[in-house]
């Protein structure tokens, strides 16, 4: 049987929400860049079939009309795939769930670094964790999808279990909260 300690748990959670606070800010912000690129392909079509119909309609020929004919359906096309995908609702949806993981990331660095510095009980530490936990569970039920290639995206191409190893936290937490070079606690 394995044994896993409070600060052992503490620590592969807050790898947790490291992990998943960098895919949702990744997808929040790829998908907001899309929606630029979508809505940028949308105004140049609709000014491309805005120019060829003003030449079509001053008697510039029969190509000025056809051209004017595809422009304003790709415009609509270009359209539709926005609408159909609405990449900024889900772009917002995303960097608002970043934004509540952050504040849950930063809650879980304090607790490591009060349980480190003997500032609270092990007892108390456990009631904070609890507290945090739920309030973690919270924010998953209400946060949008996140698919495999975007958690690729975020760095990690490990499965959803096994976000961060303790090197990977350790990146994220100041050197005296950090687990290399210190022994194994019991």
């Amino acid at each position: 049987m394995f044994q896993l300690t409070l600060l052992d748990h503490l620590r592969l959670t807050f790898g947790h929400v490291v992990y998943r606070h960098k895919a949702h800010t990744e997808i929040a912000r790829s998908r907001a860049q899309r929606s630029r690129w979508i809505r940028g392909a949308e105004a140049l079509l609709m000014m491309g079939a805005a120019l060829t119909a003003l030449a079509a309609s001053f008697g510039k020929g029969q190509g000025f009309s056809i051209a004017s004919a595809i422009l304003a359906g790709l415009s609509l096309g270009t359209l539709v795939i926005h609408l159909t995908f609405d990449l900024d609702t889900s772009a917002r949806a995303h960097a608002s769930c970043a934004a509540r993981l952050w504040q849950i990331r930063e809650r879980y660095r304090a607790l490591l670094s009060d349980l480190s510095d003997g500032a609270l009980d092990v007892e108390t530490a456990r009631v904070r964790r609890d507290s945090l936990m739920h309030e973690l569970h919270a924010i998953y039920q209400d946060a949008p999808s996140a698919d495999r290639d975007a958690y690729q995206a975020a760095g990690q191409a490990a499965a959803d279990e096994a976000a961060l190893s303790d090197e990977e936290i350790d990146l994220f937490l100041p050197r005296s909260l950090q687990k290399a070079g210190k022994p194994a606690a019991t």
